[in-house]
């Protein structure tokens, strides 16, 4: 197994080769994903009647958060989902997750930008961004992670607190203080700085089925040689 932290940049590119190359679809990784997510959710909380609030970006992370919430719905499990972004911007991935979501009927709202309106729920999820991020956080994004701060419960990561580098493990301007991490496929490299244990919380690797170490140690190698 690969524990060394890898940048966003090699991760993408071993999401590439597993889609092109090997044949995973995405749809798939996300489907893995979510269900990894919401195995260690339930295995947490699972006898609780908390409820949970999604904050979801409308990038692949925010698609992370509507498959979760709607596996959770499924688990009979109280969920509003808090949108945030321009949904006609979104990617395929998300668009087809938000489809699904309103066919079965998930509580689904556009985040109010007012910082005096809380987010409603006992467990909060971040899911606004995921490795992608390259310049600071701004607009509503900002205000969705600050709201994200001021929530009195759990707030649980989905792959990287938004906000934080996955390269640097410094905010972007700002980024969420988590509870927890649940990081998906790869440790990051910027969890290794000291200072993103502040961000991260308690983190979590999260299997979801990557092809196994020697089919990906060529990539690694020529991604860290282009660095």
């Amino acid at each position: 197994m690969i524990n060394n932290g890898l940048t966003s940049q090699t991760i993408k590119a071993i999401d590439d080769y597993t889609i092109n190359e090997i044949g995973i679809p995405s749809m798939v990784l996300m489907e893995r994903a979510a269900l990894s997510i919401t195995q260690k959710l339930l295995s947490k909380n699972g006898d609780s009647d908390n409820s949970y609030a999604i904050v979801c970006g409308t990038g692949n992370n925010g698609g992370d958060g509507l498959a979760v919430g709607r596996l959770l719905h499924q688990a009979d499990k109280t969920v509003r989902i808090y949108l945030v972004g321009n949904t006609d911007k979104a990617s395929e991935s998300f668009r087809k997750q938000l489809h699904i979501g309103h066919n079965l009927g998930l509580a689904i709202q556009t985040l109010d930008t007012d910082p005096s309106e809380p987010i409603r729920g006992d467990i909060v999820l971040d899911a606004l961004f995921g490795i992608g991020l390259s310049r600071n956080v701004k607009g509503p994004y900002k205000t969705a992670i600050e709201k994200i701060n001021r929530f009195e419960g759990p707030i649980i990561a989905v792959d990287v607190p938004s906000g934080l580098s996955a390269n640097t493990g410094r905010p972007m301007g700002i980024a969420v203080k988590a509870d927890a991490t649940y990081t998906i496929g790869f440790m990051k490299k910027g969890f290794e700085q000291e200072d993103a244990a502040d961000y991260t919380g308690e983190l979590y690797l999260l299997d979801i089925g990557y092809p196994n170490d020697t089919l990906l140690r060529n990539i690694i190698e020529e991604e860290e040689a282009n660095d």
